[in-house]
C-alpha cells in the first residue's frame, strides 16, 4: 500500500493510519544462503535469532532466515541500533553468506 495522499487529517485519523507523528519504522534484511541448512537447523537458528535478538530487544519480525521484516513490538518504530545488532548477528552466523539490511523505513506503507 503506498502512501495515502497528503491532506488535512485529524490527529485520531493520523494515528490510526500510522502516518506524521505516529509513523512507525522498521527494516528488511536478507541473507543469501550458500549452503542448504536442513530443515532442523533453520528451526534452531530462527530460535537462536528471536530468543537472542529479537525478544531481548522488544522486536517483532515476519518472515525466516533468508529474509524478513523486522519493527518495534508491540508498536512503535525499531531503532538504527536494533538494525545494527540485527546486521551484526546475521553476520556473524553467515559469515560466508552476503548479508544485507536496509536502511529504516515505513513499516506501513511502501514509498515510491
Amino acid at each position: 500500500m503506498s502512501l495515502p495522499p497528503n491532506k488535512q487529517r485529524s490527529r485520531r485519523q493520523r494515528k490510526k493510519m500510522h502516518i506524521a507523528e505516529f509513523q512507525e519504522l522498521g527494516f528488511e534484511y536478507e541473507v543469501e544462503l550458500k549452503d542448504k541448512l536442513s530443515p532442523d537447523a533453520q528451526e534452531a537458528l530462527m530460535d537462536q535469532f528471536l530468543t537472542e535478538v529479537v525478544v531481548p530487544r522488544s522486536l517483532m519480525l515476519g518472515g525466516w532466515l533468508s529474509e524478513g521484516f523486522v519493527t518495534a513490538y508491540p508498536r512503535g518504530s525499531a531503532t538504527e541500533e536494533d538494525r545494527q545488532v540485527v546486521e551484526k548477528w546475521l553476520k556473524a552466523q553467515f559469515k560466508d553468506a552476503p548479508v544485507r539490511v536496509s536502511e529504516l523505513k515505513d513499516a506501513w506503507y511502501v514509498q515510491d
